[in-house]
């Protein structure tokens, strides 16, 4: 019997990204041996679609990021600001707006970075 591919809709990844529960604890560390567990293809599915949540997010707001007053972030803490958003979730992702932004980076109520649980993938 071969193996066949499962492909996930977005609904169920946005219920992996939440089940990571990056919000509670920001240990990439931990999110990268969950991942491990779900296997590769399901990692890979999981970082694509963070992937391209965290570009819609740069897309977006890039202007508002770099123009006046702009969003007070480097390169390096715009990465993490926007994967810090994606993985809080589906309800944070689609409810961001430029303000909220711009606080979350006022206050440092963000963390570095999400994106690193998925580094193996590059091994």
């Amino acid at each position: 019997m071969k193996n066949e591919k499962i492909i996930l809709d977005e609904k169920s990844l946005w219920g992996l990204v939440e089940n990571l529960n990056w919000s509670q604890d920001h240990d990439y560390k931990r999110i990268e041996g969950e991942l491990k567990g779900l296997g590769l293809d399901v990692a890979n599915q999981i970082h694509e679609f963070v992937s391209e949540k965290r570009g819609e997010i740069c897309s977006q707001y890039q202007e508002d990021w770099l123009g006046e007053p702009g969003i007070g972030v480097s390169d390096d803490g715009w990465s993490d600001l926007t994967n810090d958003i994606v993985g809080r979730g589906r309800k944070v992702f689609e409810n961001i707006n430029t303000k909220q932004l711009q606080e979350i980076a006022d206050s440092g109520d963000y963390y570095e970075n999400f994106g690193y649980s998925f580094q193996f993938l590059y091994d």
